[in-house]
């Protein structure tokens, strides 16, 4: 099998995501979730890494990282390499515990990042382990919502998103509570857009640019607002070029021309 080649680079947001071999446990005792916790601590000061969100689940795993220095490869073959000899060792076991090379996806803090932290804590709920995701113990959900303090963990780029700091727990464990889905399909290995009308109004938002200004603009300014929020969806938040076509009315060859100015 030929692999594709890594997304990485300096100063990246990633999800990161591994499953056991044929969907086996990798964390069966109490003893293997400490474990890759602490080998997590440990690497993410050795490499750089900054861990924004995790959920341990007993097939697999899930990440939220920043990679500072472009070391995540280095990093998740050392916690991985690290954790499956400690874990063959614990159960007198030989071959591989992780089934695969992680996946992993490149992710925009500014809205992406809640929805991928919502999608983690929520693991343990969506495969109905538990009704709340308060009551899986191995996810960071418990620092987000100020009922246990992580080390390692940093979670302020996500909180800072839900107020001010005294309501920020209160208001993040709503956002997870609500059953609104949010703009991503993180199961789908391309991180497809599944909600562009969320999208569109976060960057209005964003820009400060009304609605409907920007979907039907009218004199130079609009249209170059327009011009600009185009390139951002496309550049940024990677929209497709038939999706923008149908979300502005324009023709492709439009859309090309914006793309290309």
């Amino acid at each position: 099998m030929v692999w594709k080649p890594r997304l990485r680079g300096e100063n990246l947001y990633h999800h990161i995501y591994a499953w056991g071999n044929d969907h086996h446990p990798v964390l069966k005792e109490h003893m293997h979730y400490e474990e890759y916790l602490r080998l997590l601590e440990q690497f993410t000061c050795d490499y750089s890494i900054e861990v924004i969100a995790y959920a341990l689940m007993k097939t697999h795993v899930h990440l939220f990282i920043y990679d500072i220095y472009n070391n995540i490869s280095m990093f998740m073959q050392k916690l991985h390499g690290e954790y499956a000899q400690y874990y063959n060792r614990s159960t007198q076991r030989i071959g591989h515990v992780f089934g695969e090379r992680y996946n992993n996806k490149i992710v925009l803090t500014n809205l992406y990042g809640k929805w991928l932290s919502r999608y983690i804590h929520r693991q343990a709920v969506e495969a109905k382990l538990v009704n709340d995701p308060q009551q899986h113990k191995w996810t960071s959900y418990h620092a987000y919502i100020g009922k246990k303090k992580i080390k390692f963990l940093k979670p302020e780029i996500i909180l800072s998103q839900f107020g001010a700091p005294s309501e920020q727990f209160k208001y993040y464990r709503q956002f997870v509570l609500n059953e609104e889905n949010g703009p991503v399909d993180w199961e789908n290995p391309k991180l497809k857009i599944i909600n562009t009308s969320m999208i569109i109004d976060h960057l209005c938002e964003e820009l400060k640019i009304n609605r409907k200004n920007l979907l039907d603009p009218h004199g130079y300014t609009e249209r170059k607002q327009r011009h600009e929020a185009v390139k951002l969806l496309v550049n940024e938040y990677g929209l497709k070029r038939y999706e923008i076509c149908n979300i502005f009315g324009l023709s492709y060859r439009m859309t090309l021309k914006i793309l290309c100015n």
